[in-house]
């Protein structure tokens, strides 16, 4: 992954780059809990803005491939689309669809030499179809979206409503349009990503003390939305990363 340029850390999270080579090997699936953003990936012949993800993302990997892709920020949909960010979720949208100026400089990106000359090649490209001054609602949700990561005691719409001084409606259409996905799934999503983390490093004891810690009622709570969203209870999740 590469950080974004200074000039484009409003907008972009991050450049990265995914790259196989399976050859003569079995198919390879891949399973992730992914994050609040929209990515715009380029791929031979696949090129496509990959939209808030609100189930487990799963792709089967053969062959031979290189997928190299920006991620925006949580929020920032708007400041390169302009069409609501709900229009991409749960969705894989041709980028010649979404964004028609991106198939020229697609090609420069996919035969850039090194994976660090793509990204500088994205950020040239980025520069040129970004708002040059964001929408301010736009930077609310990226900084309510900031807010979320950063402070786990929110676990409640109405304590981010009064946080951002909006009603609860007001969120809820602030993070449609921009986000993609309601405030109450980005909470649950945050929470399960730190359960998953935690879980996978092997510090959480207590499945029980990790559900109040992030704000769930209980641990069937925290077991019922981990099984909804990862597909199998954390457990289970924790033995099979640890085997």
């Amino acid at each position: 992954m590469f950080a974004p340029p200074p000039d484009l850390a409003d907008t972009v999270d991050c450049f990265w780059t995914g790259a196989w080579d399976l050859a003569g090997q079995e198919p390879h699936t891949v399973q992730l809990l992914g994050d609040p953003c929209v990515h715009i990936a380029m791929e031979r012949g696949a090129s496509r803005v990959v939209g808030v993800w609100t189930e487990t993302w799963t792709r089967t990997l053969s062959g031979v491939g290189c997928v190299r892709a920006v991620k925006l920020r949580a929020g920032a949909t708007q400041a390169v689309f302009d069409r609501p960010a709900s229009t991409f979720t749960d969705r894989l949208v041709p980028l010649a669809d979404a964004l028609p100026t991106a198939l020229s400089v697609e090609e420069s990106v996919l035969d850039a030499p090194s994976h660090e000359e793509a990204a500088r090649v994205l950020a040239d490209w980025l520069r040129g179809v970004s708002a040059p001054v964001p929408d301010p609602k736009c930077m609310l949700a990226v900084s309510l979206m900031e807010t979320l990561s950063a402070d786990r005691s929110i676990v409640r719409v109405e304590q981010l409503a009064a946080h951002a001084g909006l009603t609860v409606r007001a969120l809820q259409r602030l993070f449609v349009e921009h986000v993609g996905a309601s405030p109450k799934w980005a909470i649950r999503r945050h929470r399960l990503q730190e359960a998953a983390v935690r879980i996978e490093a092997g510090t959480q004891q207590s499945l029980a003390r990790l559900a109040a810690e992030l704000g769930y009622a209980d641990q069937a709570h925290l077991a019922r939305d981990f099984r909804n969203a990862v597909g199998t209870p954390p457990g289970v999740f924790g033995r099979d990363v640890h085997r």
